[in-house]
């Protein structure tokens, strides 16, 4: 039986959600980054799915999302309807990062955005990304926000445990070193770490 959400108010994405403005520029901003508005797009860790529904708005991906708790998903196919998009558009699995069931090279866009400091096993997870990838797509996975946005925004709506507070081990991922080195023992091609005001992201070029 699906267990309750601890906090459902974040997993319902509407005009009232504490990310509403970020989503729309941060999908904006993957188009204009990586072109790709056809084929088929992974969001691995979906949670509301908000970010495929504002692609879903803006493009003609097919849109996967991937996530391993099933009451984030129902939550996820309510935000699809809540926004009047065509569910036939959408597709949701529940799996884990490291055991994505889709065929090798099948992705052409994959985005994760929130889920990385929760992933047991980060080299598993690259390693799986980076199967479904297809040759010549594109990925971006991280945490962050938009560069569209105002900073005084971006700091504004970013979780204290996420800045320059405190050590918490879900930033032990954003350790200088750690993420090229498990992208090479993943077999990563064409990756690029990038660092600013806005997040920490792995962008993913595969040749």
């Amino acid at each position: 039986m699906p267990q309750p959400l601890a906090d459902p108010d974040f997993y319902r994405y509407d005009a009232n959600h504490r990310f509403a403005a970020m989503y729309p520029l941060l999908a904006r901003q993957i188009v204009d980054d990586f072109g790709i508005t056809q084929g088929l797009c992974l969001d691995v860790g979906t949670g509301s799915a908000a970010v495929l529904i504002e692609l879903a708005k803006i493009t003609d991906l097919n849109l996967v999302g991937l996530d391993a708790q099933p009451e984030v998903l129902a939550m996820a196919r309510e935000n699809v309807a809540r926004h009047a998009l065509p569910p036939d558009r959408f597709r949701f699995l529940t799996a884990d990062v490291t055991d994505i069931p889709l065929e090798d090279g099948s992705v052409d866009l994959l985005i994760s955005r929130g889920s990385i400091p929760f992933w047991p096993d980060h080299t598993a997870a690259f390693a799986a990304l980076y199967r479904v990838l297809a040759p010549g797509g594109a990925a971006l996975v991280g945490c962050g926000f938009s560069r569209y946005q105002p900073i005084e925004e971006v700091r504004a709506m970013r979780p204290t445990w996420s800045g320059d507070g405190p050590k918490d081990e879900r930033n032990a991922w954003k350790d200088d070193g750690y993420l090229p080195r498990v992208l090479d023992e993943a077999g990563v091609r064409g990756a690029t770490v990038r660092r600013d005001p806005y997040g920490v992201w792995v962008e993913i070029r595969k040749p």
